[in-house]
């Protein structure tokens, strides 16, 4: 089944539990809810922002989208279909489809592959191309996300680049397969500003080019009024607002939301 509107996610009273506590010496676990019954559509070709602080629950968002995680309950439909169904042939078809930019580039990236293998990986797998095509391919993804010359990169590793060169390395995997929709959770967390600014250009720059949706996960909500269409912000598990970017910095309803925005001295200043 298509979708046949204009959503390539669809999430409906979703729901999301983890254990903690306990110890070797016994104790009961605990029962932490990540989601508690979240509903969100995301649109075909936008960057959605998702907002809050540390433990509301972006981070298992994404991973239940990409399929690191399940959900305990509720409805999660990517272009129409049930993700918690798939399986085989499928679930490969699946993983080209959807990937995912982690937070932390230097621990995502394998220190014993080469840029051009790590690059070059996703294309092995699902057995695209030959060897020159593949080269070629990684050249271009390389060159579209700021590291040029490419084959000067070729045969560096991962503890010979920069922070940002790294994240960069991060990008290119996740859209050398030509995805429908990317996670970027966090991706400039760990950069500094400036940096910050050109990793949000070049998300900008595939979103027009390759036509690719992003979910962008931050805690910075002047992270996501610069660079997404819509803004969703979460506390404690719930999504408490939802609205254009704009529309929520200068007319944020919820108290989180507002209490988010009075944090931040440039909001307060425009908003005077």
């Amino acid at each position: 089944m298509k979708n046949m509107n204009n959503d390539i996610i669809r999430m409906e009273n979703v729901y999301k539990t983890f254990k903690s506590g306990g110890s070797f010496w016994g104790g009961a676990q605990k029962e932490v809810v990540a989601l508690n019954r979240v509903s969100l559509q995301i649109h075909r070709g936008e960057i959605f922002g998702l907002v809050g602080e540390s433990g509301s629950g972006k981070t298992t968002t994404g991973r239940l989208i990409v399929k690191l995680e399940e959900p305990d309950g509720g409805t999660l439909l990517i272009d129409g279909n049930d993700s918690t169904r798939i399986k085989g042939k499928a679930l490969k078809d699946f993983r080209r489809k959807v990937q995912m930019i982690f937070q932390d580039p230097y621990q995502s990236l394998n220190p014993y592959l080469s840029l051009y293998d790590t690059v070059c990986e996703p294309l092995v797998i699902h057995n695209i191309g030959n060897t020159k095509s593949r080269r070629d391919m990684v050249r271009e993804v390389l060159k579209s996300v700021g590291l040029s010359p490419p084959d000067d990169f070729f045969y560096r590793y991962p503890h010979q680049l920069s922070g940002g060169q790294r994240q960069r390395v991060s990008i290119a995997r996740a859209i050398i397969l030509s995805p429908e929709f990317v996670v970027a959770d966090e991706p400039t967390s760990m950069l500094d500003a400036p940096i910050s600014i050109q990793i949000f250009n070049i998300l900008s720059e595939i979103r027009e080019k390759l036509k690719v949706t992003f979910l962008f996960i931050t805690h910075s909500l002047a992270a996501a009024r610069y660079l997404c269409d819509r803004i969703g912000v979460l506390y404690r598990g719930e999504l408490v607002e939802i609205g254009l970017s704009e529309e929520i910095i200068q007319n944020p309803k919820h108290p989180y939301t507002q209490a988010l925005i009075e944090a931040h001295p440039r909001f307060q200043h425009q908003m005077s």
